[in-house]
């Protein structure tokens, strides 16, 4: 299989999952998807991003209590 042949089986794959899951369990992989891509950031890397995309304020209303 060539590496584009193997994209599109991985694209047709992901299509598939999506195509049969239920919104409940659409939220729960892209919970775990965004929990497995923020897993080895740092503190400063995290509170940068939010920072960047949203404001102080959503990052005091994340902060632990």
């Amino acid at each position: 299989m060539t590496s584009t042949e193997l994209s599109t089986l991985k694209e047709n794959y992901v299509e598939y999952i999506i195509d049969g899951a239920d919104l409940d369990s659409l939220v729960q992989m892209c919970r775990d998807c965004l929990l497995d891509a923020y897993a080895n950031c740092s503190e400063d890397e995290i509170v940068e991003e939010i920072k960047d995309l949203y404001d102080d304020e959503v990052l005091s209303e994340l902060l632990p209590q």
